[in-house]
């Protein structure tokens, strides 16, 4: 069983929070203790580029683009910007569009009639440009039926390509659905080629870069390369490592092959605006010709992603690599431009799993666009120097089975926890029982207890008549059987289960945590009006931590912040301690435990 992971957006924690700004300097104030905070903490290293009515207003740079010769990130270091090559992309089609060339109707078949010769024909240029081309076929991503293939460090062509998804199908219909493809981009590059008679890298830099006078941005090169920001993995750690690519750019071709800088990026974005590089028409095509994207109401467009940020436009791309991340955004409405290019991130995205953000550049962007939006915004809390030099050990009862233990020595702060069994911190909220108790609440430990012993005799009678058919027969109980074998080989020995959270009104959604010597995993029960279990899923949200001590940094007077990141990727955490109570807030829940031994 793939380990149960649930990547979630921190909520994060400060002592300074910012309303709305009088003014640019103001607002540049707010931005820039913004980013000090998360820079003090390892969560960004990079620039950033930030302009108002197409004036410059932030502009700073942090970290290092080569720690071994301590040479530090300058708005003039050049970054892979990954994805956001896209964007650059789709301005090269639409420039072919614009002279005639070919159109955004036009069928892949055309330019490549031995790949998918059943599709193919279907496929239009702007399928490719709005990921709604439905292919099978994808580089850097692969689906649960294991199609696509993953970057290697070996170069490759685009024919050895076609030739690897040869018997490649369709997910569904072009034009009807989404998903995110970057084979379709290497496809978009290729067609470059075959329409110019240009290599992609030379029409780029006749198209794209030389008209927006982007004088250091390059495909697939670091020009020049002494300003090349080297990619780092251990964002938010204590130190970081040399990343060195494990694949070669020809994979990614025209999808995430672009190194370049803020101000480079801050100049397309201009030329983009003004008409230097596409006429009025064309530029709208790229934010008018979309696919919705089935998450609120977001759609993407060609190259770019269309949102609303409380109601507001927003319109950019995103891009992440193994050490890079980005994002290039603007809210029309506003004139408003954001550049943020990063060479670090927490772990290989591709290859390993982590339960904390690989990039905070999407946090700090929707923080960014708050502050113009004249909003409050929460920092990362920096520490403060503690004077206190009296040393104790207290410790707090939150229930029956958990207790915390606060204790200073030598001036190092700690939470220890305590209990029947050992639990963590950080899946207090998870290993705790629900105050809830009642009839769903006797169907679902009925249902862990059939589970946890697999004596399944008398389960069908929790069941409404359609989870008779599963619960009831020897397939499904066969089923339960295997999930819980595969359990027993990937977590280790069972250990205990709890029900955690109950929600809702007439159906009751009932969670359960099974927790198991390795891996904790979660499971729901959606139990109806009369008791019965109507349907059961996995529950994502489960976390596993199986740290017992954690170490607490002083922001204010009886006040501490748990680096969540430094633990394994998980959750933020603050701690408040009064004389008699110690407070423990994770996010928007608050768990309070009672002093029981120690110094008031």
């Amino acid at each position: 069983m793939k380990q149960v992971t649930a990547i979630l957006i921190a909520l994060v924690f400060g002592i300074n929070s910012f309303g709305q700004s009088s003014s640019n300097k103001e607002l540049k104030k707010d931005i820039d203790v913004l980013f000090e905070s998360y820079a003090h903490y390892n969560r960004f290293v990079g620039s950033v580029l930030i302009s108002d009515n197409n004036t410059i207003i932030y502009q700073k740079s942090f970290g290092y683009a080569d720690i071994e010769s301590k040479k530090k990130n300058t708005k003039n270091s050049i970054f892979s910007i990954a994805s956001l090559t896209k964007s650059l992309t789709a301005v090269g089609i639409m420039k072919l569009v614009e002279d005639g060339k070919l159109t955004l109707e036009t069928p892949i078949s055309i330019y490549f009639p031995d790949f998918m010769p059943n599709n193919s024909k279907d496929i239009t240029i702007q399928h490719l440009l709005n990921n709604s081309s439905g292919m099978e076929a994808n580089i850097g991503r692969t689906d649960e039926s294991g199609n696509g293939l993953m970057p290697e460090v070996t170069p490759i062509t685009l024919d050895e390509l076609l030739e690897k998804f040869k018997a490649s199908k369709l997910k569904f219909e072009p034009g009807t659905g989404y998903e995110y493809n970057n084979f379709g981009y290497l496809l978009l590059a290729q067609i470059i080629e075959k329409v110019s008679g240009q290599r992609y890298a030379d029409f780029m830099e006749q198209a794209v870069f030389k008209p927006a006078n982007m004088k250091n941005s390059a495909v697939a090169a670091f020009k020049p390369n002494h300003q090349k920001a080297h990619p780092y993995l251990g964002l938010g750690m204590n130190e970081f490592q040399n990343f060195n690519s494990s694949f070669h750019p020809s994979w990614l071709q025209g999808a995430a092959d672009v190194n370049s800088t803020t101000v480079d990026l801050f100049k397309f974005m201009q030329a983009l605006e003004n008409g230097t590089l596409l006429k009025v028409a064309s530029k709208n095509k790229l934010y008018t010709a979309t696919q919705a994207m089935g998450v609120n109401d977001m759609v993407s467009g060609l190259g770019w992603v269309i949102d609303q940020k409380e109601g507001e436009k927003w319109i950019y791309n995103t891009g992440l690599l193994p050490g890079y991340a980005s994002v290039m955004g603007s809210m029309p409405a506003k004139n408003i431009k954001i550049i943020i290019l990063s060479n670090a991130t927490s772990v290989n995205p591709v290859l390993e799993e982590f339960q904390g953000e690989v990039t905070f550049v999407p946090e700090i962007t929707d923080k960014i666009i708050s502050l113009f939006q004249g909003k409050r915004v929460e920092n990362l809390a920096l520490p403060i120097k503690n004077n206190s030099i009296v040393d104790f050990t207290n410790t707090y009862q939150f229930d029956d089975e958990h207790a915390l233990v606060l204790k200073k020595e030598e001036g190092i702060y700690s939470l220890e926890t305590a209990g029947k069994e050992p639990w963590s911190v950080f899946t207090y909220t998870f290993s705790r029982n629900s105050e809830e108790n009642n009839a769903s609440s006797k169907t679902a430990l009925f249902f862990a207890n059939a589970m946890s012993t697999q004596n399944f005799e008398g389960l069908v009678d929790y069941a409404n008549e359609q989870m008779k058919g599963f619960i009831g027969t020897e397939e499904g109980l066969g089923q339960l059987r295997g999930m819980w074998g595969n359990f027993l080989q990937h977590a280790g020995k069972f250990i205990s289960y709890n029900i955690y959270k109950i929600e809702g009104d007439e159906v009751k959604n009932v969670h359960v945590r099974f927790h198991f010597e390795t891996i904790d995993v979660g499971m729901v029960l959606s139990i109806n009006s009369n008791h019965k279990i109507q349907g059961m899923f996995m529950d994502d949200s489960v976390k596993t931590s199986h740290l017992s001590t954690v170490k607490l940094i002083p922001i204010g007077d009886n006040e501490y912040f748990i680096n969540g990141h430094q633990n394994a990727g998980m959750q933020d955490l603050k701690v408040i301690v009064t004389d008699a109570h110690l407070t423990l807030i994770d996010g928007s829940q608050e768990f309070k435990g009672k002093l029981v031994s120690g110094r008031q």
